[in-house]
């Protein structure tokens, strides 16, 4: 019944859906969500931006728990669809990494809104992207509804453990100590589909000591010019995309295992240097 589904979205595919429902696709991916953080984080409210990522990681998290122990092939895999952009469906296919996480800070931002409006946007678009998942072929329609309300409820869930935890520090390592396990046991029988646990694993280590070096060091205010938010946001996103992608130029591993912790360092580091790192550096240039 699903491959059903998705073959006759695969018989509706013209150049034009196919170019939208990929611009949709990537509201699920990591690359808005780092700008997002890195705009909230240095110009408008950092309490907000953690919050977002803590509730981000939590869901992340356990969407690549469930992946790597559920192991359901992508539809594509069986040769009966294809998929479009298939570079971007990493990992299993149960549930929609791309649902859940757009899910989880799209409701968080809704919950902060508190709007009518904000709900039937969010809304829409968590459907929207779904969609694009299926449409796409990298995703059968449980993957997207399961994934969707895995996503609203860990940011309702993991929205409310944040404001009733006074030391976000605890929560994170906290986190980290739940997740190591998994971090260890994914190692026996590597999987190359599990390479998306090893970096949220190195970014919520990130997390945890930019937060601790820029409270002691340099911690961050907003009652600067907006010339100098823009800065501080434009080096951000600069500087993370710099450390993100230069490092990949140090590939040169056979060994997945390897490989694994090597994405955990690689994610750790974009993290820290941009949230640990960059708070000192805007000291320094008085920004």
């Amino acid at each position: 019944m699903q491959i059903e589904f998705l073959k006759m979205l695969e018989g509706i595919r013209t150049d034009f859906l196919n170019g939208l429902f990929e611009l949709i696709t990537m509201l699920g991916e990591e690359t808005l969500l780092i700008v997002l953080i890195v705009v909230l984080w240095f110009a408008v409210n950092k309490d907000f931006a953690q919050k977002l990522f803590f509730v981000s990681m939590l869901s992340l998290g356990f969407n690549c728990v469930i992946k790597n122990v559920a192991r359901v092939p992508r539809p594509f895999a069986s040769g009966e669809v294809s998929c479009v952009r298939a570079e971007t469906a990493t990992g299993y296919s149960f549930p929609s990494g791309h649902t859940q996480g757009f899910s989880a800070w799209s409701t968080a931002v809704a919950v902060k809104l508190k709007k009518v409006w904000a709900w039937i946007v969010v809304g829409l678009f968590i459907a929207l992207v779904g969609f694009s998942r299926m449409y796409l072929g990298a995703h059968y329609p449980t993957d997207v509804i399961v994934g969707a309300v895995l996503g609203i409820i860990f940011a309702v869930v993991g929205g409310i453990i944040y404001d009733r935890t006074k030391n976000k520090k605890k929560l994170y390592l906290a986190m980290l100590l739940a997740f190591a396990p998994f971090f260890i046991f994914f190692m026996f029988g590597a999987d190359e589909h599990f390479k998306n646990f090893y970096k949220f694993y190195g970014m919520l280590g990130g997390l945890l000591l930019a937060v601790i070096l820029e409270e002691r060091v340099a911690p961050l205010t907003y009652d600067v010019a907006y010339w100098k938010k823009a800065i501080r946001v434009v080096l951000g996103i600069a500087l993370a995309y710099a450390v993100k992608e230069s490092l990949k130029l140090l590939y040169f591993w056979d060994i997945l295992q390897v490989t694994f912790v090597f994405d955990s360092i690689r994610y750790f580091l974009l993290v820290f240097i941009v949230g640990g790192i960059c708070p000192i550096l805007f000291k320094k240039l008085r920004i």
